[in-house]
């Protein structure tokens, strides 16, 4: 049962004077066949575009979506991840626009679900924490491979609702082109949005 009441600050289970999120690569496996499950409580899904094309970015987000992940962090080859949003949740907070021109714009006619699924997923050389993430993104009707960047954040022990837990981090971005690749006809948006996704995933020990 998911709830976003905030009783509590969390505390962080950490020794002093040791950094609790180490930018090294480490062997943390997060997986939901060892107990870890997401936490969509402390995650979202961000997008952003230029509105009308041109003018000032128009940002909002997903309220309902969902992320599966298998994580091996030294052993990229076997990391999979799959997303989901629900295109009616959008929410700019305008509900006028949200109801409105957005659910055309964002294709629900089609189908009321946009879907990640990972391909492959190899190091980013250049980032310590950074994964390329290979994909097919399912949106409007229309099926394309496209590349997304992942950075995992790292694990700490916390309590949450006084439960020892392990908490692991990811965030990811990616951008998609969602006229000339998509085919959404609106005058509202640009061609190019960009998506921000920050996962959290729990192990309660």
């Amino acid at each position: 049962v998911l709830t976003t009441q905030c009783t509590h600050d969390d505390e962080v289970i950490s020794p002093d004077g040791i950094d609790p999120t180490p930018v090294e690569r480490g062997e943390d496996l997060i997986s939901f066949n060892n107990g870890w499950s997401f936490d969509k409580t402390h995650s979202s899904v961000r997008w952003e575009t230029a509105y009308l094309g041109s003018a000032a970015l128009l940002t909002g987000r997903f309220n309902d979506f969902d992320i599966e992940l298998e994580f091996d962090e030294s052993e990229p080859q076997n990391i999979v991840l799959t997303g989901r949003v629900t295109l009616s949740s959008v929410n700019t907070g305008e509900p006028g626009r949200d109801q409105g021109c957005l659910l055309g714009t964002f294709g629900v006619e089609e189908s009321d679900e946009a879907v990640f699924i990972s391909t492959g997923v190899e190091f980013d050389e250049s980032d310590p924490t950074g994964y390329i993430v290979t994909g097919n993104l399912t949106f409007h009707g229309v099926t394309s491979e496209l590349v997304m960047k992942l950075n995992y954040l790292g694990t700490n022990l916390l309590n949450l609702r006084d439960t020892p837990t392990n908490v692991a981090g990811l965030k990811a971005q990616f951008e998609m082109n969602a006229k000339s690749v998509f085919g959404i006809e609106s005058s509202s948006i640009g061609d190019r949005v960009v998506l921000n996704i920050n996962g959290q995933f729990n192990q309660p020990q």
